[in-house]
């Protein structure tokens, strides 16, 4: 029963066709269905990016100490 709902709600009426159309899939909807399904892979994929964000910044910030020495 919440399929059916779900499902009304996409369909709209296109006037250059003349009839019902399902509504396309948006990229933002996609990832938050994909993030919903595979929490472990996103987790993780997020924990590395922002590691790898902090190793960025806290090389940087080494090469800056060095250049002031």
């Amino acid at each position: 029963m919440e399929y059916a709902k779900d499902k009304f709600f996409e369909v709209r009426y296109n006037t250059k066709l003349d009839k019902l159309v399902i509504k396309k899939e948006r990229w933002r909807s996609k990832i938050k269905r994909y993030i919903k399904t595979h929490k472990l892979i996103s987790t993780v994929s997020i924990c590395f990016i922002i590691f790898s964000f902090i190793n960025i910044i806290m090389i940087y910030s080494f090469m800056k100490v060095l250049q002031n020495i």
